[in-house]
């Protein structure tokens, strides 16, 4: 027997078409890909690092002379600490709202073999499980965006800096401040190497702009000083997009001059010449690969209707990482470029990675349900990075 309609829906026939959901803007989590998990046993964690050699060179010795002791210093090797922080939320369910869903499946069981119940039983049924599946998704969503927000935020100002009025700490993972050109710089060596005067950014919104130019000269700076070489780069689409504004590309692709007294635009000219033909053109140039980001977290204020799209990384920055192979010749920690550090919890049945619990032991009857993780990134070789503002 089909469930019974109340007579005035018959009458009115309701026709329910769908939902229209807005479109969202980018919300792609890469951190993790970036920075990827590693399970640890405490929330505390300890490495060794080995320090660089006092003298690079081995003297030499006369054919019937012993060879001199080798040169040994106290301070070879250091340690490093990292300290896990637990992230959760919880939604708690008043004990009317498990209540009245306890009722309602009390009655569905009643009448399960008639199926003469009213339709708003049926309802009240799906409704709380999937507000349950509904709010789950929610803590786990909002859990993913703090691991995003840690790690590029790291990767934006080389540390973090955290104060909700319950925990307040400020990291510095080691980024020197003349590897970065957003008016902090103060070596004129990269500056010069970008294209800009000390502590400016690179103008890629000019005509005369040098993407490529300005590129390999991060890469030269870095090899010079480190011995790596940059072969990643998380950049906007706006800056990606910048790139064609250099009229170096219009002298490759032969067309120079003016027409009517404006001047010649290939892209206009040109099928498939556009930002994405140039960026291919700067990649092959210098080895870089551009990682296009521009994903968001929204806020929106208890109360309001106003939604904010708040971005993991600026989008006038280049944020420059370094080739993982170079990385691995002299580190082959766990830890090597950076790893985000997850640790065991209790309610996880001691396995790291997220976690959830449930409560249901109170008076007033209710029922609380979260979600968590114990995690943080460690980057053992930021000074590794560079980040070039783009204007």
């Amino acid at each position: 027997m089909p469930p019974l309609l109340a007579q005035d829906r018959l009458v009115r026939k309701e026709v329910m078409l769908g939902i229209v959901r807005e479109i969202v803007p980018p919300t792609q989590h890469i951190g993790l890909t970036l920075v990827p998990w590693l399970e640890v046993e405490s929330d505390d964690v300890i490495f060794d690092y080995a320090k660089g050699l006092t003298d690079g060179l081995a003297p030499a010795r006369a054919e019937d002379a012993e060879s001199e002791l080798a040169q040994k210093d106290d301070t070879y090797v250091g340690q490093g600490r990292a300290a896990l922080i637990d992230w959760a939320l919880k939604d708690r369910y008043s004990a009317s709202d498990v209540t009245r869903y306890r009722e309602f499946l009390r009655m569905a069981e009643q009448v399960r073999d008639t199926n003469a119940f009213p339709l708003t039983i049926t309802r009240m049924l799906e409704d709380f499980p999937a507000k349950l599946a509904r709010d789950t998704t929610r803590r786990r969503r909002k859990l993913d965006n703090r691991i995003e927000w840690l790690i590029m935020t790291a990767l934006q100002t080389g540390g973090l800096s955290y104060n909700d009025n319950k925990i307040k700490f400020t990291i510095d993972y080691g980024r020197p401040a003349n590897q970065s050109s957003t008016g902090a710089d103060t070596n004129s060596a990269l500056a010069a190497g970008i294209g800009a005067p000390t502590g400016a950014p690179a103008l890629w919104s000019a005509t005369t702009s040098d993407p490529i130019k300005n590129i390999q000269g991060v890469q030269q700076y870095m090899y010079d000083t480190y011995g790596v070489r940059i072969t990643r780069a998380l950049a906007s689409r706006r800056i990606l997009n910048s790139i064609l504004n250099s009229d170096r590309f219009a002298a490759r692709s032969g067309l120079v001059g003016s027409s009517g007294g404006t001047t010649v635009d290939p892209k206009y000219l040109i099928d498939g010449w556009g930002p994405v033909a140039a960026q291919q053109v700067v990649e092959a140039q210098t080895g870089l690969t551009f990682i296009e980001y521009d994903a968001v977290y929204r806020t929106r204020p208890i109360g309001s209707n106003t939604v904010t799209n708040n971005r993991f990384t600026l989008d006038n920055t280049l944020i420059f990482l370094p080739d993982e192979g170079d990385v691995a010749e002299f580190d082959d920690t766990e830890i090597g470029f950076a790893r985000t550090l997850t640790s065991p919890h209790p309610e996880g049945n001691w396995q790291p990675g997220f976690y959830e619990w449930e409560r249901e032991t109170v008076d007033p009857w209710g029922y609380d349900t979260g979600t968590g993780v114990k995690a943080f990134p460690v980057f053992g070789h930021m000074e590794l990075t560079v980040v070039m503002q783009v204007l």
